[in-house]
């Protein structure tokens, strides 16, 4: 069978040179291995990248994957079938293979069994964790440039037009500029640059943005830029790998809303967990190297099962156990009998066929209800001289060469003090960090500093800046010791536990940072803090690459460090962060608002109204939904709105019930037809006729769960 090209649109894949090359933002595309056929009986020991095939009626199936790394076993035994119009969430620990699974599709890290197959006409599109773009074009032109059906519908257009203005006024002409408009209408060409500002603003972007060239935008906006043209695209299969890193809430709300109306195949990795409740509505978990699937499950359905599995999986191991203590007792008591030899003999059979099936195996930790988190303890704070630790005095704060992105500073960090800095995408939160902490130099005023100020530094791009051949140990060790303040009694030892507490175990400390994953270096990072003391701590956007477990570790030892376990409260810190759930978790009291230049002071506590306030447009001129509603009179076409909301309320809980009976009906009835594909074997028309009756009943589904949690926030909202 002939192989066709199946394009994997591999969106800014550059390495830290590549960063300053502009030109090198143009888009690759990968072929699929075709060395062999692919239903040849004898298949090469490594594949390459995702092949098209018999998928079985499925957009990708993935079939028997393994991935190692040198001796080390990534993944293996991986199976998953993706559903046409299904949205896939990988999840799991850092470390456990999510990025690498997406980098075994994509070609870029080998397969050493299995295979992934597409469907022929399906276009994968793929943006990887540390995509950039570089590209001397606008931002909009960026954005645009693969939309493909439009712009070759554009193109077509205007050879046809070009024909006719040289005087080709031919049927075939005229026909041909019919056909191209028809297709460019079709395709929304008309709407195209509306469409991609409404794209490129749901990422934070303001209008006078989009004129701008690329280049002109630092490597976080310029992920969005990459971002948006991945999506733009509108690829039958989309693989994300850590998309709202970067992202601000509102950016991330906005495209958890996108991801949940996509209309083709989504298979996203995240840690994110408000992204994944948005976005997917099936789960694969990745655990002791292998694929755990929840079907039909949304994110916190996902939790439940979890939870239920692991306690049903602990309860027969404990019945197994029993039962085989039982038989094992018959054994000791009537082995030696010569009338019950037999019959004892027969149940040491039974007790051997158990262990064979793994049923006397405990559950892999991974799947216990109680399983081990990572954890995190900062050291105590050094006493210092005085309350104020550090000072900004009529300060401009700004890059050389350019007017001042905020004047007139004056601030006083003191022992004690948890604040949030807060504020719209680039009103210059990130710029006031470095400044605070002394990496960027004042352009007025001054920075004074605690005569016993010891500063620690974290930043979202921390874990990319490691050198890529040392080893994690040696780095960790080597920042406890260096410095004035260091201690050159750490031992290795030390940081290996600390390291272990965090996740990083086994010989993962002795390799080398390129050797780990995106959120193992983030640990690395994370773990120098633990072993070297600061009385203040500076925090940019911590939770970004960092998993669930390390969030939930460091907001608990941010909570309880310098503040209410130490009377004292010797330490401050400093937090730039849109994750709600971990800046509510470490109990901030004061919140610093950077608006139009200026830096507001509050000594309070952090509340919705601050998470809302820029929820409109994420920019710094938004006003806040309550201003909006306060500042004018309802309609009547708003006050009948009111009575029909009224309605809907009172209707909502026997509508409840009633969905909750006809969700259950039809998850029954795709559990059925799961069990069936299974048993079908190679019938491709019976396949093709049962999937596509689980799809329909999934969308089904979907558009009830969809109505389920409408009902659920408008009962929240005005119950």
């Amino acid at each position: 069978m002939k192989i066709t090209s199946i394009a994997v649109t591999l969106l800014g894949i550059l390495n830290a040179e590549a960063f300053s090359t502009p030109s090198l933002i143009s888009s690759t595309y990968v072929t699929p291995r075709n060395s062999l056929p692919l239903y040849s009986t004898t298949a090469p020991s490594i594949s390459e990248g995702i092949s098209i095939g018999d998928t079985k009626g499925a957009a990708l199936y993935i079939k028997d994957v393994a991935v190692s790394r040198g001796s080390n076993q990534i993944l293996q035994n991986i199976n998953l079938r993706v559903e046409r119009g299904q949205r896939w969430g990988i999840v799991g620990p850092n470390g456990a293979g999510k990025s690498t699974l997406l980098g075994a599709l994509t070609g870029s890290v080998r397969m050493e069994e299995g295979q992934a197959l597409v469907a022929p006409k399906i276009d994968v599109g793929y943006l990887k964790q540390t995509a950039v773009s570089g590209s001397i074009k606008t931002v909009l032109e960026e954005a645009s440039s693969e939309m493909k059906k439009i712009n070759e519908a554009k193109e077509r257009m205007e050879l046809a037009e070009h024909k006719i203005s040289n005087g080709d006024t031919s049927t075939d002409t005229l026909q041909e500029l019919d056909d191209a408009t028809t297709a460019f209408t079709n395709a929304g060409g008309w709407n195209q640059e509306q469409t991609v500002a409404n794209v490129l603003k749901g990422l934070g972007f303001q209008q006078e943005d989009l004129s701008k060239k690329c280049s002109e935008f630092s490597g976080g906006w310029q992920m969005r830029i990459g971002l948006a043209r991945l999506l733009l695209s509108d690829p039958s299969l989309l693989l994300l790998d850590e998309p709202s890193n970067h992202l601000d809430s509102s950016a991330r709300d906005w495209l958890g809303k996108y991801l949940q109306n996509f209309q083709g195949s989504l298979v996203l990795v995240s840690h994110d967990e408000a992204l994944l409740a948005k976005s997917v509505n099936n789960i694969a978990e990745i655990s002791g190297k292998t694929l755990l699937t929840y079907v039909s499950c949304d994110y916190e359905k996902y939790l439940e099962e979890k939870e239920f599995r692991a306690k049903s999986a602990m309860a027969e191991y404990e019945r197994n156990v029993a039962e085989a203590a039982r038989l094992q007792a018959y054994v000791d008591k009537w082995g030696a009998s010569a009338t019950k030899a037999t019959s004892a003999q027969s149940r040491v059979k039974q007790i051997e066929k158990m262990r064979k099936e793994g049923k006397l195996t405990p559950p892999p930790t991974s799947v216990v209800a109680e399983r081990w988190k990572p954890s995190l303890e900062l050291p105590k704070p050094p006493v210092s001289m005085g309350d104020v630790l550090l000072e900004l005095q009529n300060a401009d704060i700004g890059y050389e060469g350019e007017a001042p992105l905020l004047k007139n500073i004056n601030f006083e960090l003191k022992r004690g003090m948890k604040l949030i800095l807060r504020g719209a995408n680039g009103a210059g939160k990130s710029t006031l960090m470095q400044a605070l902490r002394g990496g960027l130099p004042l352009q007025d005023g001054k920075r004074i500093e605690n005569e016993k100020l010891r500063l620690g530094y974290f930043t979202q791009d921390l874990a990319q800046q490691l050198d890529p051949d040392a080893r994690a140990v040696d780095l960790v060790t080597a920042y406890a010791r260096e410095g004035e303040h260091g201690d050159i009694t750490i031992s290795d030892q030390q940081a290996r536990s600390v390291m272990g507490r965090l996740g990083l175990q086994g010989d993962k400390p002795l390799r080398k940072i390129k050797e780990l994953s995106g959120g193992e270096k983030a640990r690395v990072a994370l773990s120098m803090f633990a072993l070297k003391a600061s009385n203040v701590y500076c925090f940019d956007e911590p939770s970004n690459h960092l998993d669930v477990e390390c969030i939930e570790a460091l907001s608990d030892a941010l909570r309880s460090w310098g503040g209410e376990d130490d009377k004292r409260k010797d330490g401050a810190i400093i937090v730039v962060s849109h994750d709600k759930a971990f800046c509510d978790s470490v109990g901030f009291n004061a919140v610093g608002t950077v608006k139009d230049g200026s830096l507001i002071i509050e000594e309070r506590d952090l509340n919705e109204k601050d998470w809302q306030q820029y929820a409109l447009n994420g920019r710094a001129d938004a006003v806040s939904q309550e201003e909006v509603e306060e500042a004018r009179e309802l309609t009547p076409e708003e006050k009948e709105e009111q009575k029909r909301i009224r309605k809907q309320l009172f209707n909502a809980p026997k509508r409840i019930k009633k969905i909750e009976a006809m969700v259950e009906k039809k998850e029954e009835r795709m559990a059925e037809l799961d069990e069936e594909m299974m048993n079908v074997g190679n019938d491709v028309g019976v396949l093709t006729d049962l999937s596509n009756e689980k799809t329909k009943l999934e969308k089904e589904v979907m558009v009830l769960m969809e109505e389920w949690e409408e009902l659920e926030e408008l009962i929240a909202k005005y119950g």
